[in-house]
This record gives C-alpha cells, structure tokens and sequence, in this order.
C-alpha cells in the first residue's frame, strides 16, 4: 500500500497552560480530500498552524513524503508544496487581485520556477470572477470573491497538499454551495486537500475521510459517507 504524503503522529500543542491538541494523529494519502470537522474551538485550526510551522508541538511528529516538518521554518514547509488557505483569508488588501496571485508564486519564483503567467491563467479558468476583476483592489471585492482569491493563491505555489481553513465561514449559502463546488473541482482534477471546516454536512460530501475531534483529541473516523450516515454525528453536527 502506498505511504501517506502527510503522517501527523500523536502531536500535542499547548497554548501557554492549555493543552489545546492531544495526542492527535491522522494520515493523509495522494488524492484525497482529507476533513476534520468538529465545534468551534475543539482545535482543527490550531492542527493545521502546527503542520504549517506556525505552532510548535511539545511532542509528537509531523512528516510530509517522509520529511520530517517539525523544525523547518514556514516558508520553507510552503518551498516543500504545503500551502495553506488561512482562516480569515488574509488576502493583500491594497494589491490587485492580481498581484495576490503573482504573490502566492513568490516560493517559486525565488528558486527560479517558470509558469506563473500559464498558472495565473488556470486559476481565472477555476475562478472566472478573478478574471473580471484582475486589476481590481483585492479590498474591494465581496466576502466570497476574497476567499476565491485566497484559494487561487496557494494554488499559485502548486502545492503538493493544500489545507484550507474554513473557507466557508461568513460566507452566504450560495457562495458556499459555489467554494465547495471548487473544492469538488480541484479534487477531480488531482488535488490532494486538508479541510478543516465546521460546515460538517459539506465538508463530509465533498471528503473521502474524516476525522471528528472534540477539545483537541480524535474521537471519530470514517470515510464521509459513514460519518455522514452516522446518528451521533448527525445528532451533534448535522441538526439531524
């Protein structure tokens, strides 16, 4: 069987006294759409700072192809094909839209990597509203328009695993009926995806596997149509 590009193995991360994740592990493979779903606060975003280098793990292991992640530097962890869409999408307000996207190649330009026009051009085939507003401020664009841009960003970086932190939050349903649709997209199309997301009943269609945790530990696993199909899930998270 083939080796998991993401192995994350019994991590513990501890915010100042509070032992935020504990003892949590899980795999990622090639191809996959990999959620972890729970209520706010039960440590899904701070799992993926830990893989991204911006937290550091009291103990436990991380390791992406076989490399061990734990002590290498953010941008770096980016150099190696790990992007991350972040919580909040902290897009460049004051650069055109773009501009974000020639930022998100930044990694690649600095190791002298061509394509990046033919990468801007798939992702305005991906995101058609991008094309439209190309010159346009990225402050100025709607709430669903910025989270397209943060996503069509860490494309840019052609990431071997993509994570992407709650790209539905504040958004209105149709818009996220349309994100997900993307995310459908990408993964037809090859993507290997981390989605953390407390949209439970979309990330669950749209993922092979799932993990459930609850205060900073794995309580549930299953592909997502079990998790879906799963009374206690759909009593916890799916108003079921």
């Amino acid at each position: 069987m083939a080796e998991p590009i993401l192995k994350v193995s019994d991590i513990n991360v501890y915010y100042g006294s509070i032992h935020a994740i504990k003892g949590v592990s899980f795999e990622v493979y090639e191809g996959e759409v990999v959620t972890l779903i729970g209520a706010n606060g039960a440590g899904k975003s701070t799992t993926l700072n830990t893989i991204s280098g911006l937290l550091h793990p009291s103990s436990g292991g991380i390791s992406f192809f076989g490399e061990d992640l734990l002590r290498v530097p953010p941008h770096k962890i980016v150099e190696r094909g790990l992007a991350q869409v972040p919580e909040g999408r902290r897009i460049f307000l004051h650069m055109t839209v773009k501009e974000n996207l020639e930022m998100g190649a930044y990694t690649r330009e600095a190791r002298g990597a061509s394509g990046v026009g033919e990468d801007i051009e798939k992702v305005y085939g991906l995101f058609p509203r991008l094309k439209e507003r190309k010159r346009q401020q990225a402050g100025t664009l709607s709430g669903g328009e910025q989270q397209m841009l943060a996503m069509g960003r860490a494309l840019m970086s052609r990431p071997k695993l993509l994570m992407l932190d709650e790209p539905s939050m504040g958004l209105a349903p149709i818009l996220v009926e349309q994100i997900f649709d993307i995310i459908g997209d990408l993964h037809r199309g090859g993507a290997t995806i981390l989605l953390v997301e407390q949209n439970a009943r979309m990330a669950l269609s749209v993922a092979s596997r799932g993990y459930v945790l609850e205060t900073g530990k794995v309580v549930t696993t299953g592909t997502g149509e079990e998790l879906l199909a799963s009374p206690a899930i759909k009593k916890a998270y799916l108003g079921g």
